[in-house]
């Protein structure tokens, strides 16, 4: 029992080494920003506890059996409210714990003895709250079934009820301790002659009425002050707070040394194996809240978020059917979400996106990478169905106003990056590109983009390249009939939904551009295409 509770994940399955979390670790994170990934699931930080970081980088696997048994429990904790809410419900206790254990001595006092026996209280309360809450629900998932067993084998344990029968059996509950009240005695000029505390309570006093103050109501609620409440560290500073707090503790350890020693066995024989188990799912649970929350969110903004099939990494597959990007949902841009379909398959490892400006292009290439990202944090990815293989590594080349140009310019910079992704990237990565090369010519453009296009297509990754270099499309044979091709290049194009009023539909199909059609629906769109041009001159000044 004690081994399986130490060696218990909600992230990972039972007994998964350390080691293999090293070893599927991906190559970079240098995505998640540019992604957004870090806007979408928002890990809180609890610097005023001093609780350790909480990286989303840290959550990244290639693992394929560890996205499959996180996949199963975020399914549940999707489709099953009261579950969520559960685990929700669990991390202020559990942090609360936390902090009580960060803040004790290893020496015996009052002080450390009650923090234990609050601990032990909180603990015997995260029991009984998974142990009612579950009642009735049902659970499929190997994680949530393993978690609930641990669950049922701590609460119908003889050392669980007979903790509980020990707590019952104290004079006080601490978890409940608010107040204390203090009696003082004055001399003739009304100075402090001696004090004493009068009784340990379990509400705390709080400022009274308006009405309580000018009728003068003793005696109506003995817990409201009838001078105003200020927290103490704005009264005392210094050695007069730190005198103060040492007296509270002293009378403390008078009242209860006695009671508290006896109970001292019970807090050793409880306390470190016990209230463990729950610290150590902290950050697991953190996170579960965190991604299982925006996938709700975005599910009641109309998203679809589905759960993906889960494809071994060496078949490279990414199938995903109406694919959006939830950032335009997140960020109320668009009302109706345009749904896109992409895959990787024998003709198609990586895609030339052309299309008129404005048509969707980026968001889509964007979309795809979310999706990527989201799968392997074992979440729902925005799509209506999906079946993905885990990549080693997500790269990403897009625009950045920060770009490092000290000692060169913006091309020299944009190949610079490039050139270092490359050097990396292999055949089980994904890269996605975005108007990469558009600070210089067409002519200089096409040649530089030509030669990555066709070493991409030697490296086999998958991935994207939004483009407005509307002579690459044309080249794709030749990129591919390289001797050491390994990965096709295709054409995906953003279409025009009405070529006559020139409306986007921002919907990306795989087929060859039609040369300039898309120029040419812009120009008429404008007028600036020649029957346009000469319907507005005068006929008589029109050339014969």
């Amino acid at each position: 029992m004690q081994q399986t509770i130490q060696g218990f994940s909600l992230l990972y399955p039972q007994h998964y080494a350390r080691q293999e979390k090293d070893a599927h670790r991906m190559k970079n994170y240098d995505f998640i920003a540019p992604l957004q990934i870090d806007r979408m699931i928002v890990l809180q930080q609890d610097y005023y506890r001093n609780i350790p970081m909480l990286p989303l980088s840290d959550f990244y696997t290639t693992d394929e059996r560890v996205l499959s048994y996180r996949l199963d429990i975020v399914e549940e904790l999707v489709k099953n409210e009261t579950l969520y809410h559960l685990f929700d419900q669990a991390i202020p206790l559990i942090q609360n714990i936390y902090d009580v254990r960060r803040s004790m001595s290893s020496d015996f006092s009052v002080e450390s003895s009650l923090g234990c026996i609050r601990i032990l209280e909180m603990y015997v309360e995260l029991i009984d709250l998974f142990t009612a809450g579950q009642a009735g629900i049902e659970v499929h998932s190997q994680g949530l079934c393993d978690f609930y067993h641990v669950i049922k084998e701590i609460a119908e344990g003889d050392e669980f009820i007979h903790l509980k029968n020990d707590l019952s059996k104290m004079e006080q509950n601490f978890g409940t301790l608010k107040s204390i009240t203090v009696g003082v005695n004055l001399d003739e000029t009304l100075r402090v002659k001696e004090a004493g505390v009068l009784s340990v309570n379990t509400t705390p006093f709080h400022p009274g009425s308006l009405m309580d103050k000018l009728l003068q109501r003793d005696g109506q609620d003995s817990y409201a002050l009838m001078t105003p409440l200020f927290p103490l560290q704005k009264g005392l500073h210094g050695e007069e707070l730190r005198a103060f707090n040492s007296s509270i503790r002293s009378s403390l350890n008078t009242i209860y040394m006695k009671s508290l020693r006896s109970f001292e066995p019970v807090i050793q024989k409880y306390f470190s194996v016990s209230t463990s188990f729950f610290v150590q799912l902290l950050d697991d649970i953190r996170f579960l809240r965190s991604g299982v929350g925006f996938i709700r969110d975005m599910q009641k903004r109309g998203v679809p978020m589905c759960k993906p099939v889960t494809a071994p990494l060496a078949e490279q597959r990414c199938t995903l059917e109406g694919v959006v990007n939830p950032m335009l949902a997140y960020r109320s841009v668009e009302e109706v979400l345009v749904a896109n379909r992409f895959q990787f398959d024998e003709k198609g490892r990586f895609y030339l996106v052309t299309g008129p400006n404005h048509g969707g292009k980026s968001i889509f290439a964007y979309a795809v990478g979310m999706a990527q990202a989201l799968f392997q944090l074992g979440l729902f990815v925005p799509a209506q169905s999906a079946c993905i293989s885990p990549v080693t590594g997500i790269f990403t080349h897009f625009p950045a106003s920060d770009e490092d140009n000290y000692g060169k310019g913006r091309l020299e910079s944009e190949c610079a990056r490039l050139g270092g992704i490359l050097q990396e990237l292999s055949a089980t990565d994904m890269l996605l590109m975005d108007e990469s090369f558009s600070s210089t010519s067409g002519l200089e453009a096409g040649y530089i983009a030509s030669e990555v296009l066709t070493g991409i297509g030697i490296i086999g990754c998958g991935g994207i390249y939004v483009t407005h270099i509307h002579d690459l499309p044309v080249r794709i044979a030749e990129y591919n009939a390289h001797p050491d091709n390994r990965g096709k290049i295709d054409n995906l194009v953003a279409q025009m939904q009405d070529r006559e009023q020139g409306v986007r539909s921002y919907r990306v199909e795989r087929t060859t551009p039609d040369g300039l059609s898309y120029a040419r629906d812009i120009a008429g769109q404008y007028g600036l295409n020649l029957e346009s041009i000469l319907r507005k001159i005068p006929i008589g000044d029109c050339p014969q």
